[in-house]
Formats: structure tokens, C-alpha cells, sequence
């Protein structure tokens, strides 16, 4: 598929491919922001929930299918910020080999003290061999697991929220975390690792820089009770929600590589929709957010990244897309929920070209490029970091395209970016390097396939990955595997200049 102005379209690409002049800062733009998606914000205090449960209890075999079935029922202390949680997950071996353990990615345990693990049960038996060293759970199967067979374990355990820290380095981890005024449950707890057929289970080295995630696909349920809350507690999850209780709320997610929550007494919420999706913002109402309008421009671009990546890359994989104000610095992405730093809000500038329209759009990238399409994260970031950055460009060349030079000298050319995008997040000891490798260098390496295929294969290739690895954890092999035999050849001097290793596919890896 085409955009409409050509020019500005390879103006951008021109920029991106470092071929442009020294950066230099474009003054405000004057236009005015389009009216469509905000006159259909028609609420800012979040409407009553359901008060019956989402999803019925339980999980026999024809209801859970063959990826991991969650059940949790968590009791969060708001006082202590302690959380005392029995997680059922019901796991199909879906592999061709026979099973003898199950191993869990536990993320919250590679820091000491927070996560504090009582009991496993398997099939209701206690499991007393277990093994946690750093974030890898080894649970041994009381009988070998075949090919299409089932077991049932359960784990119960403690977990101490720690508090987030000032500064990026540990700042922003801040989605497992609290502060004064929130609480952010985001990869807290224990997931089953992907399984790779020669490898087998795979657990991922816990690192300082990026992510170093690899989730397979689940299904979610989550009943959170919350002691001790303060008046006007609002819970903002993915899925489909309910509140069946005064202190209890229940989320559902379908197809998520995890499900994340974040609580506060301070939230307000706009909502809107976009594409058949309902959009929902929960911000914190901060008085040293300079400019009020910032929460609206937030929802405006999560809505239209929402329907121009909806359009380039295929449906959205989920009814709801929520975006949290959080308190942390950057972003972060989950599966129907996205993290947009307060910092963003409240140093937005009042118009689009800002870190506020940039971040929020790029983690609204990552519902296709993360959660509909996995991958391993520490090993080949760029297939959701580089992806997820130029899409950014493209949100920019849709609705303000006079502000496609300044976005490409702003967000890339002015940082030199260099090294190599097939980089691993264990090849860099600081987030900038690892930015300007993967992401930045990336967007570069996007822009130059996009000029070399031209629109229409460019994205008829996209949308063959996306649709091909939805719900699967793609490799550099399957996102280059979608090229034709032609394309593939004809993007060798791509490659060649920005992979470390170019020539990805063996012969009978291309498509014929």
C-alpha cells in the first residue's frame, strides 16, 4: 500500500539513511490537531464495571486449548505492598518430545528478597525437588509428560513490590515496582519459558539493557483483592474486566505473552475508540503537567497509531488497548497495555513533535511487534525494537508529514547512530549505545528495505510476518523468510550494511 505524499516520504527516507544535513531543531508547528478522534472522547471518569466474574472458574481441557492457561488469585496488602499470590497453570506439552520438568521464567526473583516462593503442587501433589536459581524454575513432572498430554501445577508464593528507583538505570524498571502515588504489576510472576525444539527450554539471562524476554503465547486470569486500599482505588488491566466486589477485580486476556496491572488512587481516565477498539487512558492528574491538554494528545496518538497500524500490519489482536501515565522514566510495552512515562506528560510542549507523541506511539507498535509477533528479546531485539521505532516515522508520515524531517533529524540523526542492528542487549553495557544500534540504526535499515522494495512489497512483506507469527516467537530467519527468492536478492546491500551477519537464510529457508 501507498502514502499520499510521496515527497515527504522520501524526504524521511533521505533522513534515515543518513544522508541528511547536520541536525538542527524545527520551530513549533502551528497546525492544529485533527478533531476526529478527539470529539469522540466522550468520558473522563471511568465507567461502572461488571460485577460478575469474566471468565467462568476453572478450566477444563476444550476451554484452555494448547498454549498455557494462568489463573491467579492474587491479595495485595497496599500498606506493606506485599502481595500473597496461587497461580494455576494448566500446560499442554505441545513439543514432539516427552517432557520430564517444566521450567518457569520468574523475573521478579533476580532481585534478592522480593520473591519468596512456599509450595508447588503438581496434578495436587506437593513437588519438593523444585529448583529457582537466578530467574529459571525448574519444576520435575511426577510422570514423563507426552506429546498432546496435560498436567496441572500449582505455585504459591510471596512477593515484596519493590520501590522504583530514581534514575534510568534502575528507574525504569519501574513497571514492577511502586511509588507514592501507584503500584505497577508488570512481569511479576513466574511464566513458562519457551521451548525450543533442538534447545529445549530456554531461559533468558536477566540483563541492565533492554529487554531479554522470550514469551510464548497464554491465556490470563487474574482476581486481584486489595486490603488496606485507599478511597477511589482504580485498577487499570488489559482484557476484559470486571469488579465483582468493593476490593476485587478480575481481568481476562486471551493470546497475551503476559498480563500486567497497574493500581492508583490518582487516576483518571479518558476513552475513546479507534478501529472498532475501545481506547482507554488512565493518567495521573499531576499539577506539574504544564500543558492539560497533554492527556488528550496522548489518547489522540495511541488512537490513530492504533488504526494506521491496524491498517499496515493487520487487526489488533485484542478488544481494549490501555495506556497507564506511569510513574518510571521512557515507556514500556504489554500485551494490551502500554506504560507512557509521566515525564513525557509533563514536559509535553503542547504540540505533536515531542516525546510524548514519539513514546507513545512506539509502544503502541509493540502490540504487533511483541505481543501479536514474539520474539526473543535479549538475542534479536531489532525484530521488535527496530520495527516498533520506525513505525514512529510512519505514524508521523500519516498524520503530520510536514514533521517528517524534524522526526528523523530529532529522533535519529542527531544521536550519529552506529553498530550493528542484529546486536544482542548483552553486547552493551548502557542504554544509549544499545539505542542507537538497534533501534535507531534499525528505523535506518527499515527506511533503506522500504526504499529498495518499494511500498507495495515493502509492506505486503510486513504484513505476510505479522500474519504468518502471529501468536509465535518469530526468528531473524522467519522475519527475512517472508521475502520472496527476489526481494531477498535485492536486499543484499542492505543487509550487508547493517547486519553483522547479512546473509540470514540458508537456501531452504526462502520461499519458493
Amino acid at each position: 500500500m501507498r502514502f499520499r505524499d510521496v515527497f515527504l516520504g522520501i524526504v524521511a527516507l533521505w533522513l534515515l539513511s543518513g544522508c541528511a544535513p547536520e541536525p538542527q531543531m524545527l520551530g513549533a508547528p502551528t497546525r492544529t490537531f485533527p478533531t476526529r478522534v478527539l470529539a469522540a472522547i466522550t468520558s473522563t471518569s471511568l465507567p461502572a464495571l461488571p460485577t460478575t466474574s469474566v471468565v467462568p472458574s476453572g478450566c477444563g481441557d476444550a476451554a484452555c486449548g494448547d498454549i498455557p492457561h494462568y489463573e491467579l488469585d492474587a491479595s495485595l496488602d497496599w500498606e506493606t505492598h506485599t502481595l500473597q499470590v496461587e497461580q494455576r497453570v494448566r500446560y499442554t506439552n505441545t513439543t514432539a518430545h516427552t517432557l520430564a520438568s517444566v521450567v518457569f521464567d520468574v523475573e521478579p526473583a533476580r532481585e534478592p528478597n522480593i520473591f519468596a516462593l512456599a509450595e508447588v503442587r503438581n496434578g495436587g501433589r506437593p513437588v519438593r525437588n523444585y529448583a529457582l536459581e537466578s530467574t529459571r524454575l525448574v519444576v520435575p513432572l511426577l510422570q514423563p509428560l507426552d506429546p498432546a498430554a496435560s498436567v496441572q501445577i500449582v505455585l504459591r508464593y510471596t512477593l515484596t513490590i519493590p520501590q522504583i528507583q530514581n534514575g534510568y538505570h534502575y528507574g525504569h524498571l519501574g513497571y514492577w515496582g511502586y511509588s507514592a502515588r501507584q503500584v505497577n504489576l508488570g512481569m511479576w510472576f513466574p511464566l513458562v519459558a519457551a521451548y525450543d525444539p533442538v534447545a529445549g527450554w530456554q531461559s533468558p539471562t536477566p540483563h541492565h539493557v533492554g529487554e531479554h524476554f522470550e514469551l510464548a503465547e497464554g491465556d490470563f486470569f487474574v482476581r486481584l483483592r486489595v486490603r488496606n486500599a485507599p478511597a477511589g482505588l482504580r485498577v487499570a488491566g488489559a482484557g476484559q474486566v470486571a469488579r465483582p466486589e468493593r476490593d476485587v477485580w478480575e481481568f481476562s486476556l486471551e493470546g497475551g505473552r503476559e498480563i500486567a496491572l497497574s493500581l492508583s488512587p490518582d487516576f483518571h481516565t479518558l476513552t475513546t475508540t479507534a478501529d472498532g477498539v475501545r481506547v482507554m487512558l488512565y493518567y495521573l492528574d499531576d499539577p506539574a503537567v504544564k500543558i492539560p491538554e497533554a492527556p488528550r494528545h496522548a489518547l489522540q496518538t495511541a488512537a490513530d497509531a492504533l488504526a494506521l497500524y491496524s491498517e499496515l500490519y493487520g487487526p489488533y489482536p485484542y478488544t481494549r488497548l490501555v495506556v497507564v501515565m506511569g510513574d518510571f522514566p521512557d515507556g514500556m510495552e504489554f500485551s494490551g497495555l502500554v506504560f507512557v512515562s509521566e515525564a513525557w506528560f509533563r514536559l509535553w510542549s503542547g504540540t505533536p513533535d515531542d516525546w510524548l507523541t514519539i513514546i507513545t506511539a512506539h509502544e503502541v507498535a509493540h502490540q504487533w511487534w511483541y505481543a501479536l509477533v514474539g520474539n526473543d528479546q535479549g538475542h534479536a531485539p531489532y525484530l521488535d525494537e527496530a520495527l516498533a521505532t520506525y513505525s514512529e516515522a510512519l505514524f508521523f508520515e500519516r498524520y503530520y508529514p510536514e514533521l517528517l524531517p524534524w522526526w528523523g533529524n530529532f529522533r535519529i540523526i542527531a544521536y550519529e547512530p552506529s553498530g550493528n542492528v542484529d546486536a544482542t542487549v548483552y553486547d552493551f553495557q548502557s542504554a544509549r549505545p544499545y539505542i542507537n544500534a538497534v533501534y535507531l540504526r534499525g528505523a535506518q535499515m527499515l527506511a533503506d528495505l522500504r526504499l529498495t522494495l518499494g511500498d507495495e512489497v515493502f509492506f505486503a512483506w510486513l504484513q505476510a510476518y505479522c500474519a504468518h507469527m502471529s501468536g509465535r516467537i518469530a526468528t531473524p530467519r522467519d522475519f527475512w523468510g517472508q521475502m520472496s527468492p527476489d526481494a531477498y536478492r535485492a536486499t543484499a546491500p542492505v543487509r550487508e550494511q547493517y547486519l553483522r551477519q547479512p546473509d540470514v537464510l540458508a537456501a531452504s529457508d526462502r520461499i519458493p
